[in-house]
């Protein structure tokens, strides 16, 4: 069967069982000196958007969320960055969902990233933002002068992350030459993307899980997106990033050197391996709009069966709440897509023409009615 499929599925299928959290965790050995960090943004700058973020909060349970409980390394502090005026009820539902595992932060805050500045600028403001998490543990790894290498992550709410990306992501920054003098990015080659035709179809009624396709871009896609840094220490910055934009790395920047490839040892990118390493959910709560639909080719229809098998294990992501989770789209495209609208272009977040464009389409095309 393998040989009668298109090699980048080839690929995708070449992955080990999912590990659940009661298996033995792999650490990355020499962890003192890495301090890797992923950050989360959620509803920053949104929080009167309440119909739009129950949404999301439903896509960051069924995609973001649990391929972060099962990354097998859990040498990592993850930053769920949300408004401090967030809704009470979707506020408290994250913090129920982050509250169990003490490396999950929700930091009430509308900044980009939690960095050492904020941690010393007074203890009662800086733990009055964190909700969830370890604070010991916080503050023992922020804190500390010796971790040289700093690994920036960025994952969207609405998207996952592989089994063993973390893990992945480490190991490379480990072996990617050690020069301070500017930024490493490592990104993901090979991605899954999940969409459900029949939330934007009308007069369909949602009866499946969604579609899935495996796609290869050439740019650097925003899941799993890496930012590497080489500290001299003894140091706790967390140096600015630079502002070439992810989609602009590939073509502007060199590829870094490794393993006899690539020519560059700082401001160059390198790519993870020929697996899957993210998952992007394409949906109408989407700022950008981007791929959410334009028509999926049928030989990746005709797999989606066999998609949701290395989903299921590699990014331990259930159809049933996938198809849950599309019902309510569905439900509540139209009052959805109202608070896009009004979502557009407001701080840090998307403006495009285009993005309007489809989603006023989208409302016109609807005849479903706002729920109360």
């Amino acid at each position: 069967l393998a040989s009668l499929l298109p090699p980048l599925v080839r690929n995708a299928m070449d992955v080990s069982p999912m590990e659940t959290r009661s298996s033995t965790i792999k650490e990355v050995t020499g962890e003192d000196d890495m301090l890797h960090i992923v950050t989360t943004r959620f509803m920053q700058d949104q929080a009167n958007l309440v119909v739009l973020g129950k949404a999301r909060l439903l896509l960051f349970e069924t995609f973001c969320m649990p391929t972060m409980i099962h990354q097998n390394t859990d040498n990592f502090l993850w930053f769920v960055m949300t408004d401090p005026n967030l809704n009470g009820d979707l506020l408290q539902r994250l913090v129920s969902l982050l509250s169990p595992y003490p490396h999950f932060y929700l930091v009430a805050s509308n900044s980009k990233l939690l960095t050492p500045a904020n941690l010393t600028m007074g203890s009662g403001p800086a733990k009055r933002m964190i909700l969830t998490g370890d604070i010991n543990l916080l503050y023992s790894r922020m804190l500390d002068r010796h971790r040289p290498l700093l690994i920036e992550t960025r994952l969207d709410a609405d998207d996952g992350l592989h089994q063993k990306s973390l893990s992945e992501i480490q190991r490379l920054a480990r072996e990617l030459p050690v020069d301070t003098r500017g930024w490493q990015i490592i990104c993901s080659e090979i991605h899954f993307e999940w969409r459900n035709d029949e939330i934007v179809n009308v007069g369909r009624t949602v009866e499946s899980s969604g579609k899935l396709r495996l796609v290869r871009e050439h740019i650097c896609v925003t899941p799993g997106y890496t930012l590497v840094k080489h500290r001299d220490p003894p140091s706790i910055d967390f140096p600015t990033w630079p502002r070439l934009g992810h989609h602009l790395v590939t073509r502007e920047w060199d590829e870094c050197i490794y393993r006899g490839n690539g020519n560059a040892t700082s401001d160059c990118w390198i790519k993870l391996g020929s697996f899957p390493a993210a998952l992007r959910s394409r949906t109408i709560t989407s700022a950008g709009m981007s791929r959410v639909t334009e028509s999926i080719d049928s030989m990746f229809e005709n797999q989606t069966t066999l998609f949701w098998e290395l989903v299921q294990k590699s990014f331990s992501v259930n159809p049933s709440a996938a198809m849950e989770t599309s019902k309510y789209l569905k439900d509540n495209m139209k009052s959805i897509i109202l608070d896009n609208l009004k979502g557009q272009c407001t701080f840090g977040h998307s403006c495009k023409e285009s993005s309007k464009v489809k989603l006023y389409s989208l409302l016109n095309e609807t005849t479903i009615q706002v729920i109360p």
